[in-house]
């Protein structure tokens, strides 16, 4: 994809412009075993760009609360993940962000696009990357985040949408229903959403966040925790 719309970025933050035309957008999203992003812990990460596609599961280290039980049906037994009954390989959660970590590489300076990943998917993961001790080897291959929530909510704000889940705007935009809260079906719909919202450079510029804004937001988010 062309990424005239970074070069709008960075000429507004006063920056150099780089051009290239092939920064790869990366569509990305996580399962985890509950909605608290400072406790919860990861099930699934799944990731596409164009036609790459990374999927992974990864052993829960805490229990799994109902309610995402009830959503994901992700259940755990006899030290085994399950997922609506069916027994799933999984890797520690090392090995697993290790792997996403080599997708990322082989991505032309990967931008990574989530629905709502300022404030749900990227905190999670970046909590979990610093115990891990990899969050400075994804910043160095990362080349900042999109968040998808935020840009539908500016394109279509005169379009009468009042909900902004990613389930609804797929059913009211492409005409169909999907798996949801499969991370990778959501991120299959998520690319196709994307493209189908067609936004111009400009408009994505609005809603690409930089490392440092997105350092900022969690750790703004840890302090008023406290």
């Amino acid at each position: 994809m062309q990424s005239d719309w970074r070069s709008v970025v960075q000429e507004g933050a006063g920056m150099s412009c780089d051009q290239t035309e092939d920064d790869s957008l990366v569509f990305f999203d996580l399962e985890t075993t509950g909605l608290d992003i400072f406790h919860c812990d990861i099930i699934q990460v799944s990731a596409i760009s164009g036609d790459k596609i990374f999927n992974v599961y990864t052993y829960p280290r805490q229990q799994i609360s109902a309610g995402a039980s009830a959503v994901t049906g992700f259940t755990v037994a006899n030290q085994t993940l399950f997922r609506h009954g069916v027994p799933i390989e999984t890797k520690t959660h090392e090995e697993a962000l290790t792997d996403f970590l080599a997708f990322l590489g082989t991505l032309h300076r990967p931008v990574l696009t989530g629905h709502n990943i300022k404030g749900f998917d990227w905190p999670i993961m970046a909590r979990l990357l610093c115990e891990l001790h990899l969050i400075n080897k994804f910043n160095k291959v990362l080349t900042g985040f999109l968040d998808t929530l935020t840009l539908a909510r500016d394109l279509l704000r005169n379009s009468g949408v009042k909900n902004f889940k990613q389930e609804t705007l797929v059913k009211a935009i492409l005409k169909k229903s999907y798996n949801a809260h499969n991370a990778m079906e959501d991120v299959k719909s998520l690319q196709e959403l994307f493209y189908a919202l067609n936004p111009t450079p400009a408009q994505m510029a609005r809603h690409y966040i930089s490392h440092g804004e997105m350092t900022h937001h969690i750790n703004y988010g840890l302090q008023t925790k406290k």
